[in-house]
């Protein structure tokens, strides 16, 4: 879950972990471990690469369980019959407890003391490829894990010259996550019916990235207004018949906005955590500066970028010199690309196909191959064994 400093039932819900993770530390010499090694999967939401490993379901070698702070996101994870525990309960205690590894894709919260101790296994999947920039100083809780996997040599080479990694903590094996965008074979009709997409409507994303601080940023670009901004969308959607999903990010503070439901669907976040279902959906993506560019440009679909100042205190991790599709600095050169691309994709390829391309191959090397969760379940299964 998201810590929000400002409720005090999240502070409740941090001591409660704490005391339960205490409690697990002293219980963990008496609970058995016969049977398959447990491995928790631990972060805001069960999705991205923490879910491609989830997904490969229980294996031989090791049974993932998801541990959240969050009550009402574990009743919603029962619900749907996804195997999860609350991390203060009684439960979550046992799990900790007989737990042999922990697979994380952000931070530990509370846990951040446990990998030091060598008790359990520490891996970290992170959880996009960044545009925003970091230092070693962001990821001291990583340095004391055990491994890092990221999607490619470029990464791999910024986590240990620009990060602070040892070069044996961190390999490279692809992003889980982008497995299902490689695939493409999955049955998308539930998520249309759910979205209440009409059958031959073509779908684009409005994905802008958060504030990071910035408190007088707007999500919205080039200083427009938002509802002039929203009109212009819903005009150009409305011309080429299309839907335009509207999905924010996790940190934005962004309340009830006037959609029109005729053009408009919004799937924030924290109400829609799976991007790559909707990504796989979408024909067409308009962002910023979100690590979502770099799952959809394996879709090979227009992309535009809305050339704005970022708003990352530390810079660049991936430059600007790594949008790989059309760049506009203005509402009207938004509102032409979206018509030029919405009516006539095929543009798209012809003027940044091999742009992208090039691109794909820094980012992902080969690894953009559908399999890069069996290569998490690997090296997750060489820790366990060592």
């Amino acid at each position: 879950m998201k810590i929000d400093k400002r409720n005090p039932r999240h502070w409740f819900y941090l001591a409660a972990f704490t005391v339960a993770s205490l409690f697990a530390l002293v219980l963990r010499p008496l609970v058995s471990r016969h049977g398959p090694p447990l491995v928790l999967l631990y972060g805001h939401k069960l999705n991205g690469n923490l879910m491609s490993l989830y997904a490969l379901g229980d294996q031989p070698a090791c049974e993932f369980l998801f541990l959240t702070m969050d009550p009402a996101y574990q009743r919603e994870l029962r619900a749907d019959g996804m195997r999860s525990v609350l991390a203060f309960s009684p439960a979550g205690v046992r799990a900790l407890a007989r737990a042999r590894a922990i697979v994380s894709d952000h931070g530990l919260h509370v846990l951040s003391w446990l990998p030091r101790l060598g008790l359990l296994r520490f891996a970290d999947v992170w959880h996009g490829i960044p545009f925003k920039g970091w230092d070693e100083r962001d990821f001291l809780v990583q340095h004391t894990y055990d491994e890092i996997w990221v999607s490619s040599a470029l990464l791999r080479r910024y986590y240990v010259e620009r990060f602070g990694f040892h070069e044996a903590q961190v390999h490279v094996t692809g992003y889980g996550r982008t497995d299902r965008l490689v695939r493409a074979d999955e049955d998308l009709a539930p998520l249309r019916r759910r979205l209440d997409l009409p059958d031959g409507r073509r779908v684009m994303m409005f994905a802008p990235t958060w504030q990071h601080g910035t408190g007088t940023r707007s999500i919205f670009p080039f200083d427009s207004p938002a509802d002039a901004f929203l009109a212009m969308l819903a005009d150009v959607c409305r011309a080429h018949d299309t839907i335009c999903l509207f999905r924010t990010h996790l940190n934005s503070g962004v309340g009830e906005l006037p959609l029109p439901a005729d053009v408009f669907r919004c799937v924030p976040q924290q109400a829609w955590p799976d991007s790559e279902g909707l990504l796989l959906l979408s024909d067409l993506l308009v962002c910023d500066w979100s690590s979502i560019a770099f799952d959809f440009l394996l879709l090979e679909r227009p992309t535009i970028f809305l050339d704005v100042p970022a708003p990352f205190p530390k810079g660049f991790t991936l430059g600007p010199e790594y949008r790989f599709g059309a760049v506009v600095a203005s509402v009207d050169a938004l509102a032409d690309r979206l018509a030029r691309y919405l009516a006539h994709p095929e543009q798209y390829a012809a003027e940044h196909g091999e742009q992208a391309r090039r691109i794909a191959a820094a980012v992902y090397d080969d690894m953009a191959d559908g399999h890069a969760a069996e290569r998490y379940l690997a090296r997750l299964q060489g820790l366990l064994a060592s």
